[in-house]
């Protein structure tokens, strides 16, 4: 095995999904190799840090659900039941979840590591424009205790969030420590900054870094009330960034450093344009708005909403594919406060965040319309035998989906396989497992292979570093793990049946809107 061999399998590696002798082989070549090792030293606590963050990081739902990777069903009254998120492994998952957005979007990178890279290198030439234009400050507060110096870097502040830049060095030993900013952090002076008495530190980001005791990171918060002040942060312990946990192997919890940094943080906020737009189009006979656009230095907005007009096939996420502005496009960015909701009149509203065209001074946008995911009504039952002969199989649409293996118990194990015909009509099945009484849960992790519009099929678990390679691909689910029990009370679940309400497709888009900009 060579080098190229070795790391291009890392992935497969540190989450468990290879055979014993590939594994055997990738220790050994490790063994031998200490560049392949660091390489995978790197890679681990990378992810071990993407980890630490993952459960506070706002990501755009938007792309998750164009992507297909975690579709999470809302519960229901009729017979208590538990609808399941699909996880596609901890790597593809973690990786997904909080970075592919702006990869995708950009650049095309070998691996992860690359992209990081480059996206770092975008956050540093992004804070030197900042400083140029006088809009953040290098403001380089440190304070050092017990042995680990913390830097704040630099700041930036709009109307739409704070931005600040952190340096953690452990000056005694080859370590890293985070900020975990759910444990350990305070702001002293929060009530004169902020309106809200919840904690306004809302998100947490890393940034690459090549030396073994420094950890970078950003921390965002929602925006200042005031327009300028003094932020007094004081830091009680630090999170260890630790090896990504093994696969099937429960996670150490984690470790910190206790000490007192304190910093006080100068902050200026910078005014954000904001646009009204009421511009109308319609997506598949489904009536969108644009209400506004906000453009701040930091990032720019575009609220919008839709309507579904036809009840058989329910638009359940639009997505923005760019902002263009003078022949220059924006993406959508990697942290977004994304999502929305419904209201009273059926209109579901949402926000797509971009790179900032702050600097650009638009006065007309091109919004570039991405993709549009529905779901279908199209249900059936299908009674389950526990004591016949597996596999059972049904037929769903002209396609035949089985049922594998069961193992009953009190988490009963049940694998389900679909077949993936080129004429298949959909791409993921919305569907929920009952006992005798009715009632059940499910838990599942989903895999599956990506097809784009070629035609080509890409395995998920090989393709997630490829999406940006990949023309309007839609993700097909091909094989189920399922998880069921009954969490009222105790004893064995034991299916009796297979209920499919219906599926999800996606449709993508080459519409583009002209929106001109007036004060």
């Amino acid at each position: 095995m060579n080098c190229k061999e070795c790391q291009e399998q890392l992935v497969e590696y540190i989450d468990g999904t290879m055979d014993e002798t590939a594994r055997q082989d990738i220790e050994q070549h490790i063994a031998d190799c200490d560049s392949c090792k660091q390489e995978l030293a790197n890679f681990k606590q990378i992810i071990a840090a993407l980890a630490s963050d993952n459960e506070a990081i706002q990501v755009p739902s938007d792309f998750m659900n164009n992507v297909r990777l975690a579709v999470t069903n809302t519960q229901t009254s009729r017979p208590k039941r538990y609808k399941r998120r699909a996880t596609f492994g901890l790597v593809a998952t973690l990786f997904l979840t909080l970075f592919v957005g702006t990869a995708v979007a950009t650049n095309s990178f070998a691996d992860f590591v690359d992209w990081l890279k480059d996206f770092s290198n975008k956050q540093d030439a992004q804070m030197q424009e900042f400083v140029q234009q006088g809009l953040a400050e290098n403001v380089n507060v440190v304070a050092e205790s017990n042995g680990v110096k913390v830097t704040i870097t630099s700041v930036v502040a709009d109307d739409l969030q704070t931005l600040i830049y952190y340096e953690v060095e452990a000056l005694q030993q080859d370590t890293k420590y985070m900020i975990n900013f759910t444990d350990g952090l305070q702001i002293a002076n929060q009530a004169e900054l902020w309106d809200d008495t919840d904690s306004p530190v809302t998100n947490s980001l890393l940034i690459y870094s090549e030396s073994e005791n420094v950890y970078k990171g950003r921390l965002g918060t929602a925006p200042i009330s005031a327009n300028e002040g003094t932020i007094h942060l004081k830091l009680s312990k630090l999170e260890q960034v630790m090896d990504a946990p093994v696969a099937g192997v429960e996670a150490s919890p984690p470790i910190f450093m206790e000490g007192d940094w304190r910093f006080h943080i100068p902050v200026q906020k910078h005014p954000a344009i904001v646009y009204d737009l009421q511009v109308e189009t319609e997506v598949d006979g489904n009536p969108v708005i644009f209400d506004k656009v906000t453009i701040a230095p930091t990032q720019t907005v575009l609220s919008y909403r839709y309507r579904n007009n036809n009840p058989d096939k329910k638009m359940d996420y639009l997505t923005i594919a760019s902002l263009e502005s003078k022949g220059k496009h924006v993406y959508p960015e990697l942290l977004g406060m994304g999502g929305g909701g419904g209201s009273a009149d059926g209109w579901h509203s949402s926000r797509a965040t971009f790179e900032s065209l702050y600097f650009d001074k638009p006065t007309e946008i091109r919004v570039h319309v991405g993709s549009a995911g529905f779901t279908v009504e199209e249900s059936a039952r299908f009674t389950i035998d526990i004591a016949q002969e597996q596999p059972q199989t049904f037929n769903y649409l002209g396609n035949t989906i089985s049922i594998e293996q069961i193992e009953v118990g009190e988490r009963t194990k049940i694998k389900m396989t679909e077949e993936l015909a080129s004429n298949r009509p959909y791409e993921t099945l919305r569907y929920v497992f009952y006992d005798k009484d009715g009632r059940g849960s499910s838990s599942s992790s989903v895999d599956g292979y990506y097809i784009d519009n070629n035609g080509e099929r890409h395995a998920v678990k090989d393709s997630f570093y490829r999406l940006q390679e990949l023309q309007q691909p839609r993700i097909f689910s091909t094989e189920h793990q399922i998880e069921l029990y009954r969490d009222d009370q105790p004893g064995d679940f034991i299916p009796t049946t297979l209920e499919i309400e219906g599926y999800t497709v996606t449709s993508f888009y080459d519409k583009v809107i002209d929106i001109p900009l007036d004060n």
